[in-house]
Formats: structure tokens, sequence, C-alpha cells
């Protein structure tokens, strides 16, 4: 990955902005010798972001399956109260 320097941003922004357009990865802002910050390209954000929130979505309904599945089949745990199922869950 490449990374460039706060004052050589400030420098060619308008260079760096646009070789971003045909980069495979995002440029690493270094502040100070670390990392403060990430650059990449918009349309590459947003197609990334799209398939984080898919992915997400699609783990999230799966969860819900499996625990229909549980519920239906009878192995579902019932819980007197909300303690209760707070501590099993961090047993």
């Amino acid at each position: 990955m490449k990374s460039i320097g706060v004052t050589e941003l400030r420098q060619r922004t308008a260079e760096i902005l646009e070789a971003l357009h045909d980069a495979e990865e995002p440029v690493a802002i270094l502040q100070r010798s670390q990392t403060t910050a990430y650059l990449i390209d918009a349309k590459r954000y947003e197609a990334e972001h799209e398939e984080l929130r898919l992915a997400r979505r699609s783990l999230f309904l799966r969860e819900v399956r499996e625990a229909e599945a549980e519920y239906a089949t009878g192995d579902s745990t019932a819980y007197a109260d909300m303690d209760a199922l707070l501590d099993d869950l961090h047993a």
C-alpha cells in the first residue's frame, strides 16, 4: 500500500486524488510517521460498503433462520429473566 505524508498531500492533492481512480488499494496518510487516515476512490468505497451491508444482512438472516429452526424443534432455551440470559451468554 502506498503511503504519503500530510505535507505531500497538501502539495499534490489534485494529482493524488486523480491517481486514486486507478489505484487497487487505498493510500495511507501519515502524520508524524503514524497512519492517520486512508484515501480510497469514492466508487470503490461505495461498492465495498454495499458489499459489507449485504454480507451483514445475509448473516443476520441466517442467524434468524437458525434461531427459528431451534425454536421449532424445541431446542431453544427459555429464560426466566434477562439476567439469566446474560449469565448464559457470558458463560
